[in-house]
């Protein structure tokens, strides 16, 4: 406990942070050997310590997630969606969503959105995927379900899908 707390307070949160029971709980969580082939895994993706180290102080739970998961995120990020690091970087709460469940479903609205002339996007794609599921089912869905019928379901059961062929 006293290394989870020390090694914490050395990557910058201070025990009045709201974010250092989360960063002790994290570090408590895995073996050093294993945190630091995470921070192995993010630099190999491009992300500076400097750069880490500011996620990590943001969104500490980030290291929690597993390998597989952090590669699937960075993966669908950086090569489908197309997002610049620095993007992903600023955002560090993305590696915490699930991509078939969250980001692909909503990147594919989007897709279709855009290909119906709906949406002209001008706007940073990233804000599309922090938006509380209420606003964007709201904002997205609701908003063109008489100019797209089935949105609502093409949305669904493109979160349950990889789901389904998972299991």
């Amino acid at each position: 406990m006293v290394y989870a707390v020390n090694a914490v307070k050395i990557l910058g949160l201070q025990p009045t942070s709201r974010m250092f029971v989360h960063a002790v709980r994290v570090m408590l969580s895995m073996s050093e050997s294993t945190w630091k082939k995470k921070i192995e895994l993010m630099k190999s993706f491009g992300w500076s310590e400097e750069e880490i180290l500011s996620a990590l102080v943001r969104e500490p739970v980030i290291l929690a997630c597993s390998e597989k998961k952090i590669k699937n995120v960075m993966d669908f990020c950086m090569n489908t969606v197309k997002l610049e690091l620095h993007t992903i970087i600023a955002y560090p709460k993305f590696l915490l969503y699930a991509v078939d469940k969250r980001l692909r479903p909503r990147y594919g609205v989007l897709k279709v959105l855009q290909s119906k002339e709906l949406i002209n996007w001008n706007r940073k794609i990233e804000w599309v995927f922090v938006l509380s599921e209420k606003d964007f089912l709201k904002n997205y869905i609701d908003r063109y379900a008489d100019e797209v019928p089935g949105l609502l379901e093409m949305y669904f059961s493109a979160g349950k899908a990889k789901k389904i062929g998972t299991a």
